[in-house]
């Protein structure tokens, strides 16, 4: 493990406070937040790629990890890459989906219509389950064929399938706290959105790089 600094495990508590135990991370999202209000959609792509530049720095120990998006050409490229992946990734359940739509509309069958919808939906949860893992790769490793050949990390995320599916527990909870945002006018929604991807971050970057005993 190149960082003697790297959690021993994944807690949910130190993943929830990772972006806001220190006053580096708590202006990171103050930043994103206003990033994402005033600078659409380039201050979304900010985001992403300032999420790979926090894990990276975390999985190498090179603190402090929130530094305001800076260097900002690199956060932006390495966001665009981010993306695009997202969008690979994602793209075969929305072609199925819209054949999907299709079928229905071309009153091709019912059982057309199924067999595609049931093709769309395990298309997105592979993807889905796959993503965090090989953006955390990238991310940490700066190897991009990991982007191209998803078999890798997708091996690596079942060698580590228990605390993997925990990672996604405590990410499918951040989210779902990210709604109370919705309370705060509803910009609230913003920041506490930028929140709770960071909290994706740490969680899926503990999982994947804690040694396979402890996994």
């Amino acid at each position: 493990m190149p960082n003697p600094r790297f959690p021993v495990a994944l807690g949910w508590r130190d993943a929830l406070l990772f972006p806001i135990a220190t006053p580096d991370g708590r202006r990171d999202v103050l930043v994103g937040g206003l990033a994402v209000i005033f600078l659409l959609p380039v201050g979304w792509i900010l985001n992403l790629g300032a999420r790979l530049d926090v894990v990276q720095r975390l999985y190498v120990g090179d603190a402090p990890y929130f530094r305001g998006f800076r260097p900002w050409r690199r956060t932006f490229r390495r966001g665009c890459i981010s993306a695009a992946t997202i969008f690979s990734y994602l793209s075969p359940s929305l072609t199925l989906s819209a054949l999907g739509w299709l079928a229905y509309a071309r009153e091709w069958g019912m059982t057309a219509v199924v067999a595609l919808a049931l093709a769309a939906a395990l298309a997105f949860v592979l993807g889905v389950f796959t993503l965090p893992g090989c953006m955390t790769v990238y991310a940490c490793e700066g190897d991009a064929s990991v982007l191209r050949h998803p078999r890798q990390a997708f091996r690596r995320a079942l060698a580590h399938r228990r605390v993997y599916l925990e990672a996604w527990a405590i990410s499918l909870a951040a989210v779902a706290l990210s709604t109370l945002g919705l309370l705060a006018l509803g910009v609230g929604f913003v920041f506490t959105s930028v929140w709770a991807w960071e909290v994706v971050g740490y969680a899926f970057t503990v999982a994947m790089y804690l040694p396979a005993e402890q996994a």
